[in-house]
């Protein structure tokens, strides 16, 4: 088996790219987390700039949560070495998923604010599998995504999923490989005691708890735990800039007074939000992501002896495992609320 071993390039000391590309994620999931009526009271997701999003935005207990979803969602699919390395790896050792990870957003309550179903439908293939556990071949993905977003929102539309993915409307992301066209359910909890499991989805993302904590199988929950690190990982990073993010809003879209900012790289990116605050905030992501660290590390292969697989027969087993099995994973998105 492969794993992605990564050489960092860039010294991450350029905090103030780095927090531009958390930064991203974070305003687009706080701009999409409005409440729709009053989004096109003001024209629609497309018209609306930092200053609009600064007077119209209140904060609510799942603002964390939703930001955290985004943020994991575009790490990985930026390839950011914060995340993307470890992702891969876990989607290698445990599901069987090589060439490196890709993800698509799947967050049916936002399905017209932007185009999930379309999105989603469009990045898969008629070939694309989801891998469920079961004995048999893997459902094919892309023809059950609109029965999963009506299943979102109803109860008997979840009673006519087939049973091996009837959980799988609690998904948040699909993780896996478009060059494969395999792909695994994925929830994404910035609480771990908030994970749970549910058929059709096979990786838990949470933030982690200790020090001591690594990807492994938990057999009670059935999902592969996937926990992100601190100490100037990915977890760190995404908390300061939800901070700075919250902090800019409260100051009604300009720099934040020192005693609520007092970080100069937080102070700067802050400047560089405020001097965009009237400009469409869809075009002020754009110019943002531009001026974010884009790659970190130099990725490569190497060859290790995995001690764990997921078999098509049985699910994920031990080192006595014969093969690894097709996986594929599809996670929807959180609570809509007000």
């Amino acid at each position: 088996m492969k794993i992605l071993h990564s050489i960092q390039r860039e010294a991450v000391t350029d905090a103030v790219r780095a927090k531009f590309a958390m930064v991203a994620p974070v305003l687009e999931a706080t701009l999409l987390s409005v409440q729709r009526d009053r989004l096109e009271r003001l024209g629609g997701v497309a018209t609306w700039s930092l200053a609009d999003l600064a007077r119209e935005h209140r904060d609510g207990d799942g603002d964390t949560g939703i930001c955290f979803e985004y943020a994991v969602h575009e790490g990985i699919a930026r390839r950011d070495g914060l995340i993307w390395p470890l992702v891969s790896e876990v989607l290698e050792t445990f599901c069987g998923i090589p060439t490196g990870a890709d993800s698509l957003l799947f967050g049916p309550e936002k399905e017209g604010v932007i185009p999930i179903l379309a999105s989603v439908q469009d990045a898969l293939s008629d070939e694309s599998r989801l891998y469920v556990g079961n004995r048999g071949q893997p459902p094919k993905l892309r023809r059950y995504i609109p029965q999963v977003i009506r299943a979102f929102r109803r109860q008997e539309a979840r009673d006519n999923l087939p049973r091996s993915i009837r959980g799988l409307w609690k998904a948040d992301l699909f993780l896996g490989s478009r060059r494969v066209e395999k792909w695994v359910g994925t929830t994404v909890k910035v609480n771990a005691a908030d994970l749970e499991g549910a058929r059709g989805l096979r990786i838990g993302i949470y933030p982690m708890r200790t020090s001591k904590e690594s990807p492994r199988l938990d057999t009670n929950l059935n999902l592969v735990r996937l926990p992100l690190p601190y100490d100037a990982h990915f977890m760190e990073l995404f908390y300061k800039s939800f901070y700075l993010v919250r902090a800019f809003l409260l100051a009604d879209a300009h720099v934040p007074p020192p005693v609520r900012l007092p970080d100069a790289e937080d102070r700067y990116v802050t400047k560089e939000l405020e001097d965009r605050r009237t400009f469409p905030l869809l075009d002020v992501l754009g110019a943002i992501r531009d001026m974010s660290q884009g790659s970190l590390l130099h990725t490569e292969k190497r060859d290790v002896s995995p001690d764990a697989s997921l078999s098509e027969a049985e699910g994920l087993n031990g080192a006595a495992a014969e093969r690894p099995s097709d996986y594929v994973s599809v996670t929807p998105a959180a609570q809509e609320r007000s």
